[in-house]
């Protein structure tokens, strides 16, 4: 089957937590209501850089965000992504967890995300589950973002694939 790679936005692609944004990021103003805007902080490469790795791994690139189908208006023509499937975990018990073991099922997995820490239980419960598959969770610390070497854990888990 083919491997999906499932991707966050605040944290992985939008530094929130970082004091000075990481070199390349540019910032960009997206409407959030009728008078207000939100700044995220987004490296333009990061498209190519996730189009690369799901073209020599042969994965999907999917968003699992709270940004929903607003990642594909907002974030991904930022970053020169094309349309990708949007996981909905829309008042989901376990956090992001049930929808994404649905969505994945039996793929190998990469998911870059800033939060697996918040909710440990289901964590463990979701790796346990597919303890028969690849499936890295990437931490990515919400003042860095994705890095290259993100990205090569990404590729080494898939060079794995059971």
């Amino acid at each position: 089957m083919r491997p999906l790679v499932v991707i966050d936005v605040d944290g992985p692609l939008n530094p929130w937590a970082a004091k000075t944004k990481p070199a390349n990021y540019r910032p960009f103003d997206i409407k959030v209501g009728w008078w207000r805007k939100l700044r995220i902080w987004l490296d333009p490469d990061h498209g190519d850089q996730l189009r690369r790795l799901a073209e020599e791994t042969g994965a999907e690139l999917a968003w699992a965000t709270s940004w929903s189908h607003r990642a594909n208006t907002e974030i991904g023509p930022r970053i020169n992504l094309p349309q990708l499937r949007v996981i909905e975990f829309h008042d989901e018990h376990g956090w992001k967890y049930p929808a994404v073991a649905r969505y994945a099922y039996e793929r190998p997995l990469v998911w870059f995300d800033d939060d697996f820490g918040l909710h440990r239980d289901r964590n463990r419960e979701f790796v346990h589950k597919r303890q028969h598959l690849t499936t890295a969770l990437v931490h990515v610390d919400p003042a860095t973002g994705i890095t290259a070497q993100h990205l090569s854990e990404a590729r080494k888990a898939f060079s794995s694939n059971p």
